[in-house]
């Protein structure tokens, strides 16, 4: 019997069944309550205390933050606060894992993990990707599931978007190797992919090993080549139409009974086709893999260790877990993904169950988090091989998974005064205290203006990627004379491309030779008209928009402003707020960060997004300025801040400030900028 049904034997939990229906209350609350006790056993071997319970207010921005990745509104908080409830608390937690918030916050999660960019220039595997992992999310897909989705994709973006993870890393086949094994099983190997590891056991031809299982992969589109021989026997075809081939002797054919003469015609049209659909490849061919079986990995070229030789092919086997050696080429890549995420193997269950730890109490519950070992160290050993337990019965589904995690007492305590120790497993005794995210305080300063924001959803992004996926299966489908068609216009839009750019350049430099009002109104026309020109072309230019006009991948324009930052494109430019407050920029796993700068206080202080009562027809200064007293005022902002009502003290102190508008903008901005703020505690 497994452990989670041996803690609760009446309730008869199935495995493999509870990512289809939330798990029942009873079992949540006893899961959770068998941590707890965990914990307390590990507190009285060293004989110190756990941290104070926190109030309501405390309970209720943490439970907001850290569950939906925002500040809870003031309405919300007060809500919450005045409830008499005795379940109010648990009620809280499971009312905002079964909300849209949750779904965005994990996926904020994901994204940084995974490195995911939706933009991608011209190729669009990475809107897809965005689109399929949003949708795995909110569809409670389970992590082992996504993972061996991931690591199993083959084929055109547009037929299986999670073909996006490996063409995040185009040609790039040993860095995403790397990646792979230090995203889901906390495995770094990197510095073998040089030379042996100067740490650890790993070798270079280990590294290498592991990495063949990819050996067949290539980056480009079968579906384009298929085109491409389509459209050459086209071409064949209509020269033969002018002039029948001539019979050889047998002597003069090849092995395949054609004539040299045909072979010949053969070649030339397969490279008059790849010419003549140049352009349609562009946007087409570099959306894909395939995955060729008689390829292998090879050693570098300047191997020089004495277990292989520069050049030598490599057979793919793996180095812990279940043995995996001998697999079939056509079978590589599958049996990859299905050991990654394997419940054997040791590394796979331990690494997530320790980034969940991590993301819901501020520190993983070993002594790291990306760099595993069989015999690494943690405070809790018997609570984190029962978590262990705990992710394997709720089948991998992190929404249930976390929703144990939020249910315990140490979810409910103060953070601890002291900061971890980087290395060294932390005792938790509390939570461990963190800033706002990037994202959370973008989401935050969204709530002031907006209210609730949790259901404003972005459909454009899935809109924008079906179109492009009908676009794109029509496009293969197409007959080869339209094909040919579609090249041929191409072609003609790139030329008044190249044609309208050179007209815009002299119309610059006509406009700034420009002496007289008359010369300067002409040469600006002139530059309008090229623009439009150019804007025209370029949509020529691009089979697919030249086949219907649409917006790509940008999340829209209308309502920018309501979007939570999960809802639109990834990463963040640099400059825009959530770059600033250390939002990801998605080239390594995790890279967002909460580092405190300069110009982060100066955006606090100065940008229009940070003003909390900026505008009076948003949410917070709308509703605040309805009041009739300053004492009414005062727990309003702070409510809508801070999720409290003030102190005696507070009230005391700061009802002043709000009986007009300077000073009670002042009082505000002056919160915002405050660790209370900034901080989870």
């Amino acid at each position: 019997m497994n452990r989670l049904c041996a803690l609760i034997p009446c309730v008869g939990l199935l495995t493999g069944l509870l990512s289809a229906e939330p798990l029942a209350p009873q079992v949540v609350k006893r899961a959770a309550e068998q941590i707890d006790r965990y914990l307390a056993q590990d507190y009285s071997k060293v004989r110190v205390m756990p941290e104070a319970r926190i109030d309501d207010g405390a309970f209720v921005r943490r439970a907001y933050l850290l569950i939906v990745g925002r500040i809870p509104s003031a309405e919300e908080a007060k809500a919450f606060i005045e409830d008499r409830s005795m379940s109010k608390r648990a009620d809280l937690v499971d009312k905002l894992v079964a909300s849209p918030g949750y779904e965005s916050h994990l996926f904020n999660w994901a994204g940084d993990l995974l490195r995911l960019k939706t933009r991608s220039g011209r190729e669009k595997h990475g809107l897809g990707w965005h689109v399929w992992l949003r949708n795995s999310i909110t569809q409670d897909k389970p992590w082992d599931d996504m993972v061996r989705e991931m690591l199993g994709s083959s084929g055109h973006s547009v037929s299986d978007p999670a073909v996006g993870y490996y063409l995040r890393d185009r040609n790039m086949h040993l860095d995403n190797f790397s990646n792979t094994m230090q995203v889901f099983l906390g495995q770094q190997m990197g510095c073998a992919q040089c030379h042996d590891h100067p740490f650890d056991d790993w070798t270079q031809y280990d590294y290498y090993q592991m990495a063949a299982f990819g050996g067949g992969i290539q980056y480009r589109s079968a579906d384009m080549q298929a085109m491409v021989r389509k459209v050459a026997v086209e071409i064949r075809d209509r020269k033969n139409d002018i002039a029948r081939d001539r019979e050889e002797p047998a002597d003069k054919r090849d092995m395949r009974g054609q004539s040299r003469e045909q072979s010949r015609e053969r070649h030339l049209a397969t490279r008059k086709a790849e010419r003549d659909l140049r352009l349609i490849s562009r946007y087409l061919n570099n959306d894909a893999i395939t995955d060729n079986d008689d390829r292998q990995l090879l050693l570098p070229k300047d191997y020089k260790y004495s277990d292989g030789k520069p050049g030598e092919a490599v057979q793919a086997e793996t180095l812990f877990g279940p043995k995996l050696q001998d697999v079939a080429p056509e079978k590589r890549k599958e049996a990859f993904a299905q050991w990654v995420s394997s419940p054997e193997n040791p590394f796979f269950t331990k690494t997530i169950v320790n980034r969940m730890w991590e993301r819901t109490f501020g520190a993983p519950l070993y002594d790291s988090l990306d760099d595993l070992k069989s015999d690494s160290k943690s405070a809790h050993p018997k609570l984190a091989a029962v978590l262990e337990t705990y992710m394997k019965e709720c089948d991998y589904d992190l929404r249930q998974f976390q929703r144990i995690l939020y249910h315990t007492q140490l979810f409910e305590i103060e953070c601890m005064a002291n900061e971890p120790v980087l290395g060294e497993p932390v005792l938790f005794r509390g939570m461990v205290l963190r800033r706002m995210s990037a994202e959370q305080l973008y989401d935050s300063f969204l709530v002031m203006r907006h209210g609730e924001i949790d259901d404003s959803i972005n459909s454009s992004f899935e809109q924008n990627w079906q179109s492009h996926v009908s676009m794109v299966n029509a496009v293969f489908d197409m007959p080869a004379k339209e094909l040919l068609v579609l090249a041929e216009t191409a072609e003609q839009g790139e030329k008044r491309l190249r044609d309208a750019q050179a007209a815009m350049r002299q119309a610059q430099i006509s406009l700034r030779d420009a002496e007289s009002r008359e010369q300067k109104i002409e040469a600006q026309a002139t530059m309008n008209r090229a623009r439009k020109e150019m804007s025209e072309a370029r949509a020529q230019s691009n089979p697919l928009m030249s086949m219907s006009m649409m917006t790509m991948e940008t999340g829209g324009r209308k309502n920018h402003g309501l979007r939570r930052a999960s809802e639109l494109a990834a990463p963040f430019d640099p400059g825009h707020m959530v770059r600033e407050f250390g939002g990801s920029d998605r080239e390594t796993p995790s890279s967002g960060h909460t580092d405190a700068t300069v110009p982060q206080v100066l955006t606090l202080l100065n940008n229009w997004q940070t003003h909390p009562l900026g505008n009076k027809k948003y949410h917070l200064p709308k509703n605040l300025y309805k009041m009739d007293s300053a004492n009414k005022k005062l727990e309003y902002l702070f409510l809508a801040l801070l999720g409290t009502k003030p102190e005696p003290r507070e009230t005391s102190k700061y009802v002043s400030l709000v009986e007009n508008y300077q000073t009670l903008n002042d009082l505000a901005t002056a919160i915002v900028n405050s660790k209370r703020f900034i901080f989870i505690q």
